[in-house]
């Protein structure tokens, strides 16, 4: 019997060592972009996405907000290289219409599948980088990113005539060759899949009358735009 309460002991001593801290991790980070598919999405202007990484003692914890809804989560160290697995996530389930920033941030943060992310935390400029099984980027800092920080474009694209009958021209973008576009509904559906831009103008003739989002990718980034067809 000694033996027996012995061996549980040394296993769960085992099990103690194992478990990694990592005390640059903890505490408070802000997302400031994610990289998907070789576009860059910025958090959208107004909206400030935290995420907190806490050590309790008996497990490691997360949890955090989106532009609508909010996560909890459990993670877990990897002991061997910088990894982090995220465990247990849960999100709230506000129906969040429109939004289509949303279900990508959570869909790589909360993908059960693929959410074992190499990590890096450089202490100089005081960021977070975690790159998925896929890919894809999600980068944090200390400090909310500030909008002087982000590409002029976000701020100057625009849209007209909105609201649109048949063509939406847009403005304030070098568009070339390689810009391309789709169209969301306001529930997040694709209506329109991506197609290349011809002469800075959209034609949404065939669109029903409603609300849309413009999704615009150009030299690696990604552009939201919202627009009301009549």
């Amino acid at each position: 019997m000694k033996k027996i309460y012995t061996t549980i002991l040394l296993l769960l001593l085992g099990y103690t060592s194992q478990a990694q801290t990592d005390p640059d991790l903890l505490g408070q980070w802000f997302l400031h972009y994610v990289e998907t598919s070789g576009s860059t999405m910025y958090v959208p202007t107004g909206n400030v996405i935290p995420v907190n990484f806490t050590n309790p003692g008996s497990f490691d914890s997360a949890s955090g907000d989106s532009t609508c809804n909010s996560f909890t989560a459990e993670y877990a160290l990897s002991n061997s290289n910088a990894s982090i697995n995220i465990n247990f996530f849960t999100q709230t389930l506000v129906m969040c219409n429109g939004d289509t920033f949303e279900p990508v941030y959570l869909g790589i943060l909360g993908n059960d599948t693929t959410n074992f992310f190499d990590y890096t935390i450089n202490l100089t400029d005081e960021s977070l980088t975690m790159i998925d099984l896929l890919g894809e980027k999600l980068v944090y800092g200390r400090q909310v990113l500030s909008t002087e920080s982000i590409d002029a474009t976000e701020n100057s694209l625009k849209l007209y005539p909105n609201p649109v009958k048949n063509l939406l021209y847009i403005s304030g973008s070098s568009v070339d060759s390689s810009t391309t576009y789709a169209i969301y509904s306001m529930v997040g559906t694709e209506i329109i899949t991506e197609k290349t831009i011809a002469n800075t103008n959209v034609d949404v003739s065939n669109l029903k009358a409603g609300v849309y989002f413009l999704k615009i990718a150009q030299k690696g980034k990604t552009y939201m735009r919202k627009f009301i067809k009549v």
